[in-house]
């Protein structure tokens, strides 16, 4: 909101003072423009006088007070020291009519007397007139409305962006969930909109992520309800007890299945209510991948692979959560290693402003064509790695998210060992 503030002010400030700067200008020129001609009675009595005074023998302020009494307006003697001319008006105080100056009391016209270099002789005119009390209303006038014009125009943009917003927003709330508010570098308000949008398309996100999530329950938990309502009626139909046993048996394992299933829909369902519970600090990754590596060493011992880290020992710090990214590491490893034939590599690379984290095996790949979606949701990548039972194409999608959640970003690739490769890019931070 700061860009309101300063753009406001600035078309402000700005707005004064070009009004003032060019009121001003007019003034001078209105000024300039003036001559004792403008006066001409007055100006030729007052030349006369000058002249009369200065040929005078009598005592200056003498003759002063004895053609007051005779004068329509005042005349006046002005200390030559107490008065400050510039030097290029100084040639018209000896000009015929004097020099024509204002002062917050009227104008007045100031001569020099060439008998008396002390002293200048000063005649005031008579007062402002209506026309000129009109001029000064007419230039408040021009101020205030030049200043309300200007901030007119600067709030035009401003009331067009926040009419667009408003619509936009009845947009979405009459369910058009694309609704955005298009990016403009002109706006004021560039923060609240990218927020919008931002919130439109979290909220977007998660009701297709709902919808897909009771699609995939309801598609997912048909087969086991299936196979569990046949093996109880064949269980209830058996007379044989070792019969009976092998069905609730098969009872036992569908259900298992399909406890399986719900846990993790349910906990891929709660991941929004996680993302506000995390507490980030910061973190050495250099320590958090070697636990992970730790910890995945007896998975891939136990399918014959081996599992080579090579992170280094310097450390490398990060902002984040040390138990959600210890699980989004160790998910990727142990998905590695389900369809690695030998090998499965971690390594670290280390860049300016990010930490590089490589996962890659050298199992069958990923098609290119899926490279775009195994990080959504339910995604089957049946034809390239085989899935077991309990993957419900629900890890990567968590993965997803809890770097996204780290201000990171992760992607697949063909790895150089021919199978799939993961990266990891994570915000780096100085200790």
């Amino acid at each position: 909101m700061s860009r309101i503030y300063i753009s406001l002010l600035f078309t402000a400030l700005l707005t004064l003072f070009l009004l003032g700067w060019g009121i001003d200008n007019w003034v001078e020129q209105h000024r300039e423009s003036q001559h004792p001609q403008d006066y001409p009675h007055l100006s030729q009595m007052f030349a006369a006088l000058t002249e009369k005074i200065a040929q005078s023998d009598t005592d200056l302020k003498q003759q002063v007070e004895q053609l007051n009494q005779f004068l329509p307006v005042p005349l006046t003697l002005e200390s030559s020291s107490n008065l400050a001319v510039p030097k290029d008006l100084r040639e018209a105080l000896r000009q015929p009519g004097g020099l024509l100056l204002d002062s917050t009391n009227g104008p007045y016209l100031l001569a020099e007397l060439p008998s008396h270099p002390d002293y200048l002789l000063r005649m005031a005119l008579p007062p402002v007139e209506q026309g000129d009390m009109d001029r000064d209303l007419m230039l408040t006038l021009a101020v205030y409305l030049g200043l309300a014009l200007m901030m007119g125009i600067w709030l035009l943009p401003l009331t067009r962006r926040l009419s667009l917003l408003t619509r936009t927003a009845h947009q979405f709330g009459q369910g058009d969930l694309h609704a955005r508010v298009p990016a403009s570098s002109l706006s004021y308000i560039q923060d609240l909109e990218f927020s919008f949008n931002q919130m439109a398309q979290r909220i977007e996100q998660l009701i297709a992520e709902n919808r897909l999530l009771a699609s995939s329950l309801s598609h997912d938990l048909r087969t086991p309800l299936a196979c569990f309502r046949f093996g109880l009626e064949a269980a209830l139909d058996s007379q044989e007890n070792e019969e009976k046993n092998a069905y609730l048996h098969r009872l036992e394992n569908d259900l298992e299945r399909m406890e399986n299933l719900v846990a993790a829909f349910l906990d891929f369902a709660s991941l929004e209510r996680q993302a506000a519970k995390i507490q980030p600090k910061v973190l050495n990754l250099t320590t958090l991948l070697t636990d992970a590596t730790e910890q995945n060493t007896p998975l891939a011992l136990k399918n014959k692979l081996t599992l080579n880290a090579d992170i280094g020992e310097e450390p490398r710090w990060v902002m984040g959560d040390a138990i959600w990214l210890h699980r989004a590491i160790s998910n990727i490893i142990s998905n590695a290693t389900r369809y690695a034939n030998s090998c499965v590599t971690m390594s670290l690379h280390s860049f300016k402003e990010r930490l590089e984290i490589h996962i890659e095996d050298d199992g069958p790949g990923i098609a290119d064509e899926k490279l775009q979606d195994v990080f959504k949701p339910f995604v089957s990548l049946e034809q390239n790695r085989q899935r077991n039972n309990d993957n419900y194409g629900l890890g990567l999608a968590i993965v997803e998210r809890v770097v996204t959640w780290h201000g990171g970003s992760i992607r697949a690739d063909r790895s150089t060992m021919r199978g799939a490769r993961f990266v990891l890019s994570l915000p780096r931070h100085s200790k």
